[in-house]
């Protein structure tokens, strides 16, 4: 599955930690989405896109064939990218520099996993301290190095979670948006956390932090 790497313009935290968790693969499409640009250039990332509005990054700093966007529009530049990567076949994403700063900004990221998941994609928005995915009726297993796990209801309601390989288990649980049932779980060590969900769309958080 050919994967897209969109880099944005939020905050990054420990990049050095984030270089580490993200090793470039063969074929990955980079983009940059706007002042992602600088972020890419402090992860040592070379982006074969460069799009966006130019509102938080000088025209002069881009390189030649950026792709500029009116500043009034209905995307986001890391939507613009998210579409541009769609647009060339990918349908597995990585999005650097998403989280953090901004919090209309860091939500609307959020939406975009959900755009994704209705494209028939994957997405997974990650920084130093966070891992940031949704599963729709189906499950997902995480082997990432962060050790805490939430998990809410993105839809109204979810059917038939279950959580295994953690701290505390769910079987055929119902999560709804105005309840934080599912969160500060934990990672048990050495296992595998595995995630199901029967009928609904899960966020999933994993993070580091106390």
């Amino acid at each position: 599955m050919k994967r897209c790497v969109i880099v944005a313009a939020g905050p990054i935290e420990r990049p050095e930690r984030l270089a580490a968790l993200w090793q470039p693969e063969a074929g990955d499409l980079v983009i940059a989405a706007d002042g992602g640009l600088r972020n890419a250039a402090l992860l040592g990332i070379k982006p074969d896109i460069v799009l966006g509005d130019m509102d938080s990054l000088d025209l002069a700093e881009a390189p030649e064939g950026v792709r500029v966007f009116p500043v009034r529009k209905d995307d986001t530049d890391a939507m613009l990218a998210a579409k541009a990567g769609i647009e060339a076949g990918c349908r597995d994403f990585l999005v650097l520099g998403a989280l953090g700063g901004r919090l209309d900004h860091t939500y609307a990221n959020i939406q975009m996993l959900c755009y994704l998941l209705e494209q028939g994609c994957e997405g997974r928005l990650l920084d130093g301290m966070h891992l940031v995915t949704m599963v729709r009726d189906g499950s997902i297993t995480l082997e990432s190095p962060f050790k805490h796990l939430s998990v809410f209801s993105y839809s109204d309601r979810c059917l038939g979670v279950n959580e295994s390989g953690t701290g505390y288990t769910l079987s055929g649980a119902e999560l709804t948006n105005a309840f934080p049932l599912g969160v500060s779980n934990y990672r048990l060590e050495g296992e595998k956390a595995v995630v199901s969900v029967e009928k609904g769309t899960l966020l999933l958080i994993l993070s580091d932090c106390t």
